[in-house]
């Protein structure tokens, strides 16, 4: 559970991050679609590598291939940017050419190669990770053209994967401003912690984060770039923990 909550939090941070990239640089075309054939094409090529002769793996094992494809296959040295008309078109291994013998193409240059990282956990958690495995030992491959068939239908750069099931309109919610978060002075936080002292974790907690959630539409940028970072290694250090434990039993 906790090895699922660190991989869903680290999707979503690593999004944040494309999106802060996205906000410098979107002259992409066909990025979206791009990613994902580069994905699920890494992936596969991994897994087919490291699986080769075996019928079955624990699935922690397959899982932490899929986190390495993701974390640090995407590199500058083998993708790159093609640049035509002002547009950017992205290459590489298992990437279509959009623009057969057009523009130019350089490596290096920008910060594609994170957009592709945040992209691959994207795509892994839209599909699941249950799903995924299930695909690949049912043919012993993932087929990254089936896999983007939705994603390629457009040729759009945003950074939210598409949905694989129709979204019904909704009317915009009516929005109630926020209270402004009460301060105890010192001497109200002895009091409280004196209350709270002896009461159930769960409780405490619920009242610690009733304090900090509705602070965090007013903390900057940085600020949540720091909390995220931290709530990550917190859950890397857990799921880590709870991956010994999972081998210690088998």
């Amino acid at each position: 559970m906790i090895g699922k909550m660190a991989r869903a939090i680290r999707a979503w941070f690593l999004c944040l991050c494309a999106l802060s990239v996205q906000a410098q640089d979107d002259d992409f075309e066909w990025f979206r679609c791009d990613a994902c054939s580069a994905s699920f094409f890494k992936i596969n090529r991994t897994l087919v590598q490291r699986f080769a002769g075996r019928t079955s793996v624990p699935s922690y094992e397959f899982l932490e291939i899929i986190d390495e494809v993701c974390d640090t296959m995407f590199t500058k040295n083998e993708f790159g940017v093609k640049q035509h008309e002002g547009k950017k078109y992205l290459f590489g291994p298992g990437i279509k050419d959009h623009i057969p013998g057009l523009g130019f193409g350089q490596m290096g240059m920008g910060d594609y190669d994170k957009r592709l990282a945040a992209f691959c956990k994207m795509f892994v958690e839209e599909l699941g990770e249950e799903k995924l495995q299930q695909l690949y030992w049912d043919n012993r491959q993932l087929n990254h053209t089936q896999l983007c068939l939705e994603e390629c239908l457009s040729s759009a750069s945003g950074t939210g994967a598409q949905s694989r099931s129709p979204r019904k309109p909704r009317p915009a919610p009516r929005q109630k401003p926020l209270p402004a978060p009460k301060l105890d002075s010192p001497k109200e936080k002895n009091v409280a912690s004196k209350k709270w002292e002896g009461r159930g974790t769960a409780e405490a907690m619920k009242l610690e984060l009733g304090q900090v959630l509705p602070l965090l539409p007013q903390l900057k940028t940085s600020d949540l770039h720091r909390l995220g970072t931290a709530v990550l290694d917190e859950l890397t250090k857990r799921a880590r923990s709870a991956q010994k434990a999972e081998r210690a039993e088998l």
